[in-house]
């Protein structure tokens, strides 16, 4: 190959280099500042905050029944001593029970709220790159120029239909 027409192959590569259309998206930002992952949250709190009720009521019969035990353990027999300790025990374990399944709760159900985020904005970013006709959209990357970066206009459609939370006075 002569260097003419070697140079004339690299300004086809540079023309259509040119011609491609990039954009990015950060996921992360996505699932940190959107309405819809805000709204996520609010209802994993609610959730997450009843279960914990639930849990600290527990634990404050156990606390209880525990000074209990100890002011009057001193008035009881020693068949009734272990008994009491062995409730005492099964209570704790029961307390330690709950809260490790509704820590395990919270995160299953966090991470289902996550997976449907991340779909729905899958969904509306397939939907800007063809609408737009961008040829690569990524959501992995190191940098980015904010003139590719799309990640407004993807929360701004995935935002669409949610409502702002009222405002707590």
């Amino acid at each position: 190959i002569r260097a003419p027409e070697m140079s004339r192959g690299l300004g086809d590569v540079y023309k259509r280099q040119a011609d491609l259309r990039i954009g990015v998206v950060n996921m992360e930002r996505i699932l940190r500042d959107s309405l819809s992952a805000a709204q996520a949250g609010e209802r994993l709190n609610a959730e997450g905050m009843r279960r914990q009720e639930e849990i600290d009521a527990l634990t404050k019969r156990f606390k209880q029944r525990l000074e209990r035990f100890e002011k009057g353990a001193s008035d009881m027999s020693e068949s009734e001593r272990v008994t009491e300790r062995r409730e005492l025990a099964e209570m704790e374990r029961d307390v330690a029970r709950r809260s490790r399944e509704a820590r395990d709760e919270f995160n299953q159900r966090r991470n289902e709220e996550v997976l449907l985020l991340q779909g729905r904005a899958g969904r509306i970013i397939q939907q800007i790159a063809e609408t737009e006709k961008f040829d690569l959209v990524l959501y992995e990357f190191f940098y980015a120029s904010p003139k590719v970066d799309i990640t407004d206009r993807v929360m701004k459609a995935l935002d669409a239909d949610v409502k702002p939370a009222k405002k707590k006075k």
